[in-house]
C-alpha cells in the first residue's frame, strides 16, 4: 500500500528514519483514496501473514470441526439437534478466527512498536481497523464455511435455499465478527504479548460458547440464565443463522425461533462497537492526540 511512497508492509522502521516529506497528512481531496488504499494495505498484509501462521489457522479452522466429530461419534443427536449442533460449532470456528486473527496481528504490531512509525505515517485508525477486520472476517467466513461443510459430511441438516438465506448469514457473521473483534483491542493491549493474546482470545470464545449453551444452540446446557443469554452477540448472531440453515421440519418447534429482531439487535451491537474500537483504537494504540 502506497502513501507518497510509504507502505504500510514497511512499518518496522522507526518514525525517525522516515523523511519529513512522508510525515505530512495528504491533501484533503486525496483523503478518501488515501483511507481505502491504506485500509486495503491492511487487509492485504494481515492475510498475507495468518495464511503462514499454521498455528492461528489450526486453531480458528481445524479446531471447533474435531470438537464436532469427536462429539458426534460419542453421543447421538436427532436430527434437528444435529444440525443445531453443527451450526453453534461453526460459529465458534468464525469466533475464534474472528479473535485470534485480529489480535494476533496487532499483538505484534504493538510489540513491535510500530504504532509510532504508522503515526508518522499519517495513517488513519479507522483505516487501520477497517482493514484488519475485514481481513479477520474473511477468515471468520472461511472457518464457518469449513465448519458447516463438515457437519453437512456427517450428515447434519444443513443448506441454504434462497439469496435472502445466504445474506442473512453473511449480515450475522459481519455484525458477529466486528464485536468480537473490538473486544479483542483491549485484552490485546493488556496482554502486550502475541502468544498469550492468542491463548486469552481463543479462551475468550469458548468460553462465550460453553455459558450460553453452545452459542444458544442448546439452551439446557447454558450455564447463564437463558434471560441474559438470549441478549449476547453470539446468540444472536449464531440463532439467526441456525433458523435459516438447519433444514428439518422440527426446527420451527424450537423454542428460540420464534424471537424476532435478532439481527436489528446484532447491527446495533456492531454500529457501536465499531465506533467504540475506533476510539479505542486512538487512544490504547494511536495516543489520545491522534484525531483525523
Amino acid at each position: 500500500m502506497s502513501d507518497r511512497g510509504t507502505r504500510v508492509e514497511d512499518v518496522g522502521a522507526s518514525s525517525e528514519e522516515l523523511p519529513s516529506s512522508e510525515c505530512a497528512a495528504p491533501p484533503v481531496e486525496r483523503a478518501g483514496t488515501v483511507w481505502v488504499a491504506q485500509a486495503a494495505g491492511f487487509a492485504y498484509r494481515t492475510l498475507r501473514d495468518v495464511s503462514r501462521s499454521w498455528t492461528v489457522l489450526g486453531v480458528a479452522i481445524g479446531l471447533p470441526p474435531m470438537m464436532y466429530l469427536l462429539v458426534t461419534a460419542t453421543r447421538s443427536f436427532d436430527p434437528t439437534t444435529k444440525g443445531l449442533f453443527a451450526v453453534g460449532i461453526a460459529a465458534l470456528g468464525a469466533m475464534i478466527a474472528s479473535l485470534t486473527v485480529f489480535g494476533s496481528q496487532l499483538a505484534v504490531d504493538l510489540e513491535a512498536d510500530r504504532f509510532r512509525a504508522y503515526r508518522s505515517m499519517a495513517v488513519s485508525p479507522s483505516a487501520d481497523l477497517a482493514g484488519r477486520m475485514a481481513a479477520s472476517s474473511t477468515v471468520a467466513a472461511l472457518a464457518l464455511i469449513f465448519g458447516l461443510a463438515v457437519g453437512i459430511l456427517d450428515g447434519a441438516p444443513l443448506g441454504v435455499g434462497s439469496v435472502v438465506q445466504a445474506a442473512t448469514v453473511v449480515a450475522a457473521l459481519l455484525g458477529l465478527s466486528v464485536v468480537l473483534m473490538t473486544a479483542a483491542i483491549p485484552i490485546v493491549v493488556a496482554a502486550n504479548n502475541e502468544q498469550y493474546a492468542q491463548f486469552a482470545l481463543s479462551l475468550v470464545a469458548v468460553f462465550g460458547f460453553m455459558l450460553t449453551g453452545y452459542n444458544g444452540m442448546l439452551p439446557s446446557v447454558a450455564i447463564l440464565d437463558q434471560s441474559v443469554v438470549q441478549l449476547f452477540p453470539n446468540v444472536l448472531a449464531t440463532r439467526a443463522m441456525a433458523v435459516r440453515l438447519v433444514t428439518v421440519e422440527g426446527v420451527s418447534a424450537i423454542d428460540f425461533v420464534g424471537t424476532a429482531g435478532r439481527l436489528a439487535t446484532l447491527a446495533v451491537y456492531s454500529a457501536g462497537t465499531a465506533a467504540v474500537g475506533t476510539a479505542l483504537a486512538r487512544w490504547q494504540l494511536y495516543d489520545k492526540e491522534v484525531l483525523r
